[in-house]
């Protein structure tokens, strides 16, 4: 199983310069937990979580801040020709909830989330 078969495709992405409060708006519009973030010229930069976003909230309550503030950065990321549990692994070893899927040419493709290794896990389970 690769990560191909079961990852979100063309995410929701952010611009590093984009303010929080208007992150956050677009996570609960899209009922989003992660969003990668990108730079001018798409490359991702981070990622955003909604627990980043509540600790901003308290940090910074009605001030401008980018989210180049509060994301995760650096970023790991995985491939779609991963091997699913091995990017599984890596979400537990790191404690992440979504990890972007790059192409070969550095460019996001997706987004492996909790919940697509749930579905997959789904898969599994339903060929016994």
């Amino acid at each position: 199983m690769r990560v191909e078969s079961y990852m979100s495709q063309a995410p929701v992405t952010l611009r590093h310069d984009t303010d929080y409060w208007q992150a956050f708006e677009i996570m609960q519009e899209k009922d989003l937990h992660h969003i990668p973030v990108v730079d001018g010229d798409g490359a991702v930069v981070g990622i955003l979580t909604r627990r980043d976003l509540k600790i901003a909230s308290m940090a910074y309550r009605e001030a401008e801040v980018d989210v180049s503030e509060v994301m995760h950065s650096p970023v790991i990321t995985t491939s779609p020709a991963e091997d699913l549990a091995a990017a599984a692994r890596q979400m537990i070893e790191h404690r992440f909830g979504g990890l972007p899927v790059l192409g070969d040419d550095g460019k996001l493709v997706g987004i492996l989330t909790e919940t697509d290794l749930l579905r997959a896990l789904i898969d599994r389970l339903g060929q016994d």
